[in-house]
């Protein structure tokens, strides 16, 4: 005996066994690697871009969305205690992250003397100090007033400044002087401009409510202007009576780890009874609960639908192990029959099965960790998946061993399962069972598929709930729920199996269909395939539904770069859209080069059945050319709009309006009042947010009805605040550079193509494209590997078969035609049934799965990219039909004589 058959004669048993099928058992081995990889890095992918786009929806949660305003009147006297003790209310309800706190104090009005519009409606203003108002305004002239400036006595003068638009309406500079007089007490007080600023973003949301500081002026019952702008001690020191404080908290959440989103709103939702704790009076509005609480939620949902990739992968990777244990236990069922012939019992056959799939399984968890980082570093190289931000970790945790472990296990389970059923049989029995592989299938026999198919459309009709993707726990918490994200992998294997019922159907057509023909291979191979159906239909359904998953990663990233296109064209409402400066004309921008066209509009927010709404009002000649409107959202085109709104000038102004006004007869834009007439109705207004009431009207129309004031102010023009333009092929990039040349800042410019490349880069949504991505790629990867070992195996059972026929004078290419007439039932059907499996399920699934990943609330239409759908299945044929080619050659080569003395009995 040489070396190498002592050694291998001292091994364990199982590790015999194990050595004796090579084949079977690296097909074995590198399904569960595959599957145990793939999972732990889907799983690893799902975390980092749902993590990943946590943080970037904190760091750029706007303000008013996570901040808390606090507002009550004070006094100097009890001012310091009430602001402390708001302070430490907002602290104590966020503990987690650091609070800055900025305040700001108003006086009671006092009337300007002198500048008064009559005795009954005298002009106003009021004193305030804003903490840190210097950092966020820059000085056009002057300074601003001292600390220690007088403050002391009835005569003493107030150092104040005035913001910029103040200054004009009260037509003061810095360095003059004028009297207010208090309208409580009546007592004067002498005011010297010493500064005037400009607030460097008159838009910043801390500034909401603001709006004398923001604009100057405020109209109501009375005029006022301002406000006088002092220091906090001058403030405190001099102006006591009706004064109100208003506390900013402004959280910084760019440190806040995802898994404290919950614990944190939990906190923040408690800030009122904080405060109110050492400041009864106060009044508090937070939002940062509902924020945080709706992104933890969003989280939930993300990380669900990225489940789906997930079951996909387990429920074809359990396949395929099944196929392959399968296999080998009708490789052995001879032998394992023998085994209990001679007393092997029951404990010892399993604890052989056992030991053999362990063997086989385990290597796997250590290994499958580290291969995950690796896998997720080449998805990551794809340029839409780069941009996102989302990066591999660079070391697996214990959650990946975890998860490793347990598909380990359980693929060894699967691996041992069918050897374990099969030492049930004696060697008699296996002998008679021996050519009957014509059965259905367990599942089959036993209707499980159609059950199946409920338990899928359930699942489906769950995934299209909005709210599907989180479920209640014990206690009121939030989880996942595992039903949604199994659900398209059980509509794709319902789906599958119930196509396999067709496959003995076809098959017996097939056989009759060739039955009188004289081709060779079609009748030899239509034969084998009636026979013995099932050694088909199991590489059948793997690849039908590796297949189809493809597809539906295909659709999936397709349809969200639609949403994407459709979103960035609906908010932008033209190719590009720029903020209108003084002496822009059409010809300014129809010079651009790739302009075609160019649309004057004024953007207004009016008041319209009782709420804010949008007014875009616009040359209705050129919309029709400039507009950019989904036909869903319309049934009719922006040219049908335009001729409803350019119809002859009446009473009444025609708009088209969004679905919640449709029964609206007069809007108010500031304190004018106007009856309308809707001549149209779109879901969404171009040129506006998703869900916001919005109004459209032509502008010279617009004009035509009045201008726009109120209370003795003498009416303006509806001047022309932004251009709406149309590029030729809607390319902007030359238009949008040439812009930028003339100065044009960046926020004053807004392309379709800028603001698309914005939204893709969402890390929690394009994560789910990384999964699909994953997914397709080890799908394809099980499907080949499955085919591979199945027609592998069968051609090795069939030498004798094909020795024969060499020996009666086949050649290779009649060799070839007859296993590639056998296998057409798999490259032929099962791509064809996939490809039509997967536009089925992905009707169904897509649209809501993609709707909960991306924002917005246009409706998400379903997009298959049937090029790249026909590359696919192109490419799939062509690596079968290349294996097929290569068993051909391996079985014609070998000498018939050695074959057919391989086959003889011993």
């Amino acid at each position: 005996m040489d070396v190498v058959g002592t050694v291998r004669a001292r091994l364990p048993l199982v590790v015999r066994r194990a050595l004796a099928e090579p084949l079977l058992l690296t097909a074995a081995f590198g399904s569960i690697l595959l599957a145990t990889t793939a999972i732990s890095a889907l799983l690893l992918h799902a975390g980092s871009a749902t993590q990943t786009g946590v943080r970037r929806a904190l760091e750029t949660a706007p303000l008013g969305a996570t901040a808390t305003v606090v507002t009550s009147s004070v006094t100097a006297r009890d001012f310091t205690g009430v602001d402390r003790a708001v302070r430490a209310g907002i602290a104590h309800a966020h503990p987690e992250v650091p609070v800055r706190v900025t305040v700001r104090v108003e006086s009671g009005s006092y009337a300007l003397r002198g500048r008064a519009r009559g005795d009954d409606q005298p002009v106003l203003t009021r004193f305030a100090t804003y903490e840190g108002l210097d950092g966020r305004t820059d000085l056009v002239s002057g300074h601003w007033p001292a600390e220690g400036g007088p403050t002391a006595g009835a005569e003493a003068t107030v150092e104040a400044a005035l913001s910029e638009p103040a200054s004009r309406a009260m037509r003061v500079s810095a360095g003059d002087e004028f009297t207010v007089v208090g309208r409580l007490d009546g007592a004067p007080v002498r005011v010297r401009v010493t500064g005037v600023f400009r607030l460097r973003d008159p838009g910043d949301p801390r500034w909401a409510g603001e709006d004398l500081l923001r604009y100057g002026t405020r109209t109501g019952d009375f005029t006022s202007r301002g406000p006088l702008v002092v220091p906090a001690g001058a403030f405190l020191g001099r102006f006591t009576t009706g004064d109100s404080a208003r506390w900013l908290a402004e959280p910084d959440l760019r440190r806040l780890p995802p898994d404290r989103l919950r614990a944190l709103s939990t906190s923040a939702a408690g800030v009122s009874a904080d405060v109110r704790a050492g400041c009864p009076r106060c009044a508090v509005t937070e939002t940062l609960s509902a924020t945080l609480l709706r992104l933890d939620r969003g989280a939930l949902t993300a990380r669900s639908t990225m489940l789906v990739p997930v079951f996909q992968l387990l429920v074809l990777g359990a396949y395929a192990l099944a196929l392959t244990a399968r296999l080998l236990a009708e490789h052995r069922r001879m032998e394992t029959a023998l085994l209990r012939s001679r007393g092997g019992g029951s404990p010892r056959l399993a604890a052989l099965a056992a030991g053999e799939a362990l063997l086989i399984a385990l290597p796997c968890v250590p290994a499958a960790p580290f291969l995950a980082p690796v896998l997720l570093g080449l998805v990551s190289a794809f340029p839409w998946i780069e941009a996102t931000g989302v990066r591999p970790p660079g070391a697996p945790d214990g959650a990946t061993f975890a998860a490793a472990a347990a598909v380990a296990l359980a693929c060894a389970a699967m691996l041992a399962a069918p050897p374990l059923l099969a030492a049930r049989r004696t060697y008699a029995e296996e002998q008679a069972a021996r050519g009957r592989d014509d059965r259905p299938g367990l599942i089959q026999r036993a209707g499980a598929d159609m059950a199946l198919l409920v338990v899928a459309g359930l699942a489906v009709w769950r995934l299209r709930d909005q709210d599907a993707g989180v479920t209640a726990r014990l206690g009121g918490e939030l989880g996942l729920d595992p039903l949604i994200g199994a659900g398209p992998a059980l509509a794709l294997l319902s789906g599958g199996m119930a196509a396999l019922r067709l496959v003995p159907a076809v098959a017996g057509v097939a056989e009759r269909a060739t039955r009188r023909r004289s081709g060779f291979s079609p009748v030899l191979a239509a034969r084998q395939v009636s026979r013995r159906p099932a050694r088909y239909s199991g590489p059948a359904l793997l690849l039908t539904m590796a297949v189809a998953i493809g597809v539906m990663s295909l659709a999936t990233a397709a349809t969200w770069r639609g949403v994407q296109e459709d979103r960035a064209r609906h908010l932008v409402g033209a190719d590009l859209r720029v903020a209108a400066h003084a002496g822009d004309g059409t010809r300014t921008f129809t010079g651009l080069p790739g302009i075609v066209a160019a649309a004057p509009a004024h953007r207004v927010t009016v008041v319209a059945n009782g709420g804010d709404a949008t007014l875009i009002a616009m040359d209705a000649t050129e919309l029709g050319r400039v507009m950019l409107l989904r036909p869903d959202l319309s049934r009719l085109s922006p040219a049908g709009l335009a001729a409803r709104l350019a119809g002859p000038p009446g009473e009444t102004l025609r708009v088209v309006v969004t679905e919640g006004l449709a029964d609206t007869v007069r809007i108010t834009a500031g304190t004018a009042t106007m009856p309308i007439e809707v001549v149209g109705v779109v879901a969404a207004m171009p040129g506006t947010p998703e869900g916001t009431p919005a109004l459209l009207a032509d502008l010279a129309a617009l004009r035509a009805h009045g201008g726009q004031g109120g209370q003795g102010e003498q009416a303006t023009q509806w001047p022309v605040t932004e251009w709406w333009l149309a590029a030729g092929g809607h390319d902007t990039t030359r238009a949008a550079a040439a812009l930028a040349a003339t100065g044009r800042e960046t926020g004053e410019v807004t392309a379709v193509a800028a603001l698309t490349r914005g939204l893709r880069d969402d890390p929690t949504a394009a994560g789910l494209q990384g999964a699909l991505l994953l997914g397709f790629a080890a799908a394809l990867a099980f499907a080949v590997l499955g085919f591979l070992v199945n027609a592998a195996v069968l051609a090795r059972e069939r030498r004798g078969e094909f020795a024969v026929l060499g020996a009666l004078g086949v050649n290779f290419r009649q060799t070839l035609g007859l296993l590639a007439a056998e296998q057409s039932f798999v490259i032929g059907l099962a791509p064809a049934g996939g490809v039509a499996l997967a536009v089925v399920v992905s009707a169904a699934v897509v649209p809501p799965m993609v709707s909960t990943a991306a924002t917005g609330a246009l409706p998400v239409l379903l997009h298959v990219p049937w090029a790249q759908v026909a590359a696919l299945v192109a490419a799939v044929i062509a690596v079968l039909s290349v294996i097929v080619a290569g068993l051909a050659r391996s079985l014609h080569r070998r000498e018939p004589a050695a074959a057919l003395r391989d086959g003889e009995a011993p």
